[in-house]
C-alpha cells in the first residue's frame, strides 16, 4: 500500500501525487455527469488538488493566528474561507470537523 501521507510508494521512490487516487477516483464518479475517468485525468486532479489545499493552508497559516501559534488549526482554515474574497467560495461548506481535522491537518503538515 502506498504512503499517502509521505508520497513514497512501497519501494520508498517518490510519486507524483501524495492523494490516494482510489479516493479521488471515488469522488469523481460520485458526479452523475462523470461516466470514465482517464489516469492523466485523475492525476492532474490530485495534483491540482495538492497545490489547492496547500495555498489554502500556507494563506491561512500567513494570515491568520497561525503564526503567533506556530500551528495551523481548523479555525484558521475557516476564518480563511469567511473573510477572504479568494476562498469565498468555501464560506459555509459543510464539513465534518470531527473526521476531517486530523486529516487536514496532517496533509497540510506535509504540504508545507
Amino acid at each position: 500500500m502506498a504512503d499517502a501521507v509521505a508520497g513514497r510508494d512501497r519501494c520508498g521512490e517518490q510519486r507524483l501525487v501524495s492523494l490516494p487516487l482510489s479516493r479521488i477516483r471515488v469522488i469523481m464518479k460520485s458526479s452523475p455527469e462523470v461516466s470514465s475517468i482517464n489516469q492523466e485525468a485523475l492525476v492532474l486532479t490530485a495534483k491540482a488538488t495538492e497545490l489547492f489545499v496547500q495555498y489554502l493552508a500556507t494563506y491561512s497559516y500567513r494570515h491568520g493566528n497561525g503564526k503567533e501559534r506556530k500551528a495551523l488549526t481548523y479555525s484558521d482554515l475557516s476564518n480563511t474561507a469567511e473573510e477572504s474574497e479568494t476562498f469565498q467560495f468555501l464560506a459555509g461548506a459543510k464539513v465534518y470537523h470531527d473526521l476531517a481535522q486530523e486529516d487536514i491537518i496532517s496533509f497540510v503538515r506535509v504540504c508545507l
